[in-house]
């Protein structure tokens, strides 16, 4: 998994997007034939809808909140006291709106009710919906109070009484986050690896199973170079696994139709996904060191520098969201 960086009491995720996985669509109670693949199809099924549910929810909000968290946190020097009264620019936190609740609220709650039950993934999804509940009114109050300015008109009074109670209720959510985006890659992974196996023994290495496999090898090199003490042997192994599966997938089904436009947005994606896992790889191994600009730049999620963890990050979830289109 990605490693999160820390600002001050903030844990500021770097927002690793997850991959929906993509099941078939259910077949019909009433011409269904009695065979033994249908309980474990049922299954299969059941587990997709929970996995989908929770994922729509976390690539819905996740990193626009860690990202309001930052913007908030960026312009105060002491996060402990808070706002001095005495800054130039000034950000509030972004506002979390009906729309963003409704990829979570009913959409979790169902999850964790629906089968099959998965306890700590579950626990974990229970928490996260709950610490989002409770940010929204206090970032709600703070993102007016910054957008009207009102604090050109009380100097500040009000800006430093939300301060304590929006870092909690962000710090909060950072460590719900954590843990939810653990279990639910965890679940995730090993969800969308068995599906890979009966995608092959059902219809061999189609455009899906190879999307699927690519998209396995790109989040392994994301969960290998997040930091930069990864084995650069180990990490020049995997990044040939992507390529090899590339270019098998690219001599297949490249040409395919329908679906041949969309397929090559992926693909180019993928070759950007492969370029930038390059140059981290190069940078690491040779240690070159970031320069001043580029320093400022590592936590920025379109202008971080080549060779950067984020830079690589960047280009993933541009890459999921070209697989998730598919």
């Amino acid at each position: 998994m990605l490693r999160r960086t820390t600002a001050a009491l903030l844990a500021a995720s770097l927002s690793l997007a997850l991959v929906a996985c993509g099941g078939k669509p259910s077949t019909s109670p009433g011409t269904s034939d009695k065979t033994d693949a249908a309980p474990t199809q049922d299954a299969q099924q059941q587990l997709t809808a929970k996995l989908n549910a929770y994922i729509g929810c976390f690539n819905a909000v996740d990193s626009e909140v860690h990202g309001s968290a930052r913007a908030y946190t960026g312009w105060i020097k002491d996060l402990e006291a808070g706002p001095s009264g005495r800054e130039t620019r000034v950000y509030g936190p972004s506002e979390i709106d009906d729309y963003d609740m409704k990829q979570c609220d009913a959409p979790i709650t169902e999850a964790i009710a629906a089968q099959p039950a998965l306890p700590e993934l579950d626990a974990a999804a229970g928490r996260y919906l709950q610490a989002l509940k409770a940010l929204v009114p206090v970032s709600h109050e703070a993102h007016d109070y910054y957008e009207r300015q009102d604090y050109e008109d009380d100097q500040f009074a009000k800006g430093k009484q939300l301060h304590a109670p929006l870092m909690a209720a962000f710090k909060a959510f950072a460590g719900a986050s954590e843990t939810f985006n653990v279990e639910l890659e965890r679940q995730n992974d090993a969800a969308q690896r068995e599906h890979l196996k009966a995608l092959e023994q059902a219809e061999g290495r189609t455009r899906e199973y190879y999307r699927l496999a690519m998209m396995l090898e790109a989040k392994a090199i994301m969960d290998l170079m997040g930091d930069d003490d990864f084995d650069p042997a180990q990490a020049d192994e995997r990044l040939q696994a992507f390529n090899r599966i590339s270019d098998e997938a690219h001599a297949k089904v490249a040409d395919q139709e329908p679906g041949k436009l969309d397929w090559n947005s992926f693909e180019r994606e993928a070759e950007n996904f492969r370029r930038e896992g390059k140059e981290r790889l190069q940078r690491v191994s040779s240690k070159t060191p970031y320069n001043d600009f580029e320093r400022r730049m590592l936590d920025s999620p379109s202008m971080a520098p080549r060779g950067s963890a984020g830079r690589l990050l960047h280009v993933y979830n541009a890459l999921v969201f070209q697989s998730n289109r598919q």
